[in-house]
């Protein structure tokens, strides 16, 4: 997700505050932060000793690492970062299962805390990013916000002597279009890109004690800096069918975490997201993973599986447009990415046609040889 598409409470009408609308919470609510990884030491410790510094530091650390030396990193950030920190609780585990959505799980189950931080190996915080974040959860003694997102600020806080660390990077959360691919995007609506599980986006009222603070409200939520009540991650954790390449996992949980109340952005909550790139597979794999995920996901989730199938159909076509003028644009003359979208448009009746016990056995399967295997052929009939 590239935009948090917020809106400013600053606008909103004040007369609808009460005289009395500071919180009536006065226990403090504790945090603990979920950190999943996969081959990152450099920028992992560099994360986790800007979360370990926060001028309101957390109660738990927890990361859950994917990685095969796994237990040499582990005894380097025991021993260079956690042993700075003896005042917090650390938990460093090697990942059951290598995968997103079952890593975030996994560390679910350590982090015991009010509010959990679910942020990536490389999303570096700013001294009072922690602060400002809980600054909102704590005003809403009523639980009506479920989620709180931080922003993402291009300039790192730290300075960091590791060569390797000072690499640059190349992740923007705004990309800058030119005249002709904005007019196409207008047309195609490309900024349209979750088509939610039920009729429409859910609608809750913002609480009377947030609308002085600097805050907005959002849709969903963006994975390198999105946090959640803990309770609502037990409600609805992350879904385990995205086994091998997790593409909107994010916008998914969150989705169904706004079911159950607001979505927020600190808007003072500062963070760097490097986008630091890991092991990445071909564009037409990734292509095919970012627009069937939520066909899969859509089949587990959605209320209305005619409307689900129509809409995706619909989306599905405008995404292929939307890829090919990529795929144009860049001179990527074997289309990956418009390849990608018509393959997954070809797929929709067979995962639409699965009932969920058959998709959650079958999709998995069907990821974990689209990121191995040469590029398949797409044969519904077969399915």
């Amino acid at each position: 997700m590239g935009s948090l598409g917020l809106t400013s409470l600053q606008k909103m009408n004040q007369e609808t505050r009460p005289d009395n609308y500071r919180s009536t919470s006065s226990t403090p609510l504790s945090w603990g932060l979920i950190v999943c990884t996969f081959n990152r030491r450099h920028v992992l410790a560099r994360c986790l000793r800007l979360a370990a510094s926060q001028s309101l530091p957390p109660s738990v650390i927890a990361v859950v690492d994917a990685s095969p030396d796994w237990e040499n990193t582990r005894a380097e950030i025991l021993s260079d970062v956690a042993a700075d920190h003896p005042s917090i609780q650390w938990h460093y585990v090697p990942a059951e299962t290598r995968s997103l959505t079952i890593q975030r799980n996994q560390g679910l189950k350590l982090v015991e805390t009010d509010v959990v931080f679910l942020f990536d190996d490389d999303s570096l915080m700013y001294p009072d990013c922690a602060a400002e974040i809980m600054k909102i959860y704590q005003a809403d003694s009523e639980k009506q916000i479920v989620g709180v997102n931080a922003v993402h600020n291009p300039v790192p806080p730290d300075q960091p002597d590791d060569e390797e660390a000072l690499k640059p990077s190349d992740h923007s959360t705004t990309k800058v279009y030119g005249p002709a691919a904005r007019m196409i995007r207008r047309a195609l609506d490309a900024d349209n890109i979750f088509i939610p599980y039920d009729d429409d986006f859910p609608r809750h009222e913002v609480p009377a004690s947030v609308l002085d603070l600097h805050a907005g409200v959002v849709r969903l939520m963006v994975g390198w800096g999105m946090t959640y009540r803990r309770e609502i991650c037990l409600k609805e954790p992350f879904s385990d069918i995205l086994r091998f390449y997790s593409a909107e996992e994010d916008t998914d949980m969150s989705y169904r975490a706004s079911r159950h109340g607001l979505l927020m952005v600190a808007l003072d909550a500062r963070l760097c997201h490097l986008g630091s790139k890991g092991g990445r597979a071909s564009a037409f794999n990734l292509a095919v993973s970012r627009t069937m995920n939520p066909l899969a996901l859509h089949r587990l989730y959605s209320t209305d599986l005619a409307r689900s199938r129509r809409r995706q159909r619909l989306f599905l076509a405008r995404r292929f447009l939307i890829l090919l003028c990529k795929d144009v644009y860049r001179r990527q003359w074997t289309f990956p990415n418009s390849r990608g979208a018509m393959f997954s448009l070809r797929m929709l009746d067979t995962i639409f046609g699965k009932s969920k016990v058959e998709l959650k056995e079958w999709y998995p399967e069907f990821q974990r040889e689209l990121m191995d295997a040469p590029v398949p052929t797409p044969n519904p009939q077969s399915q």
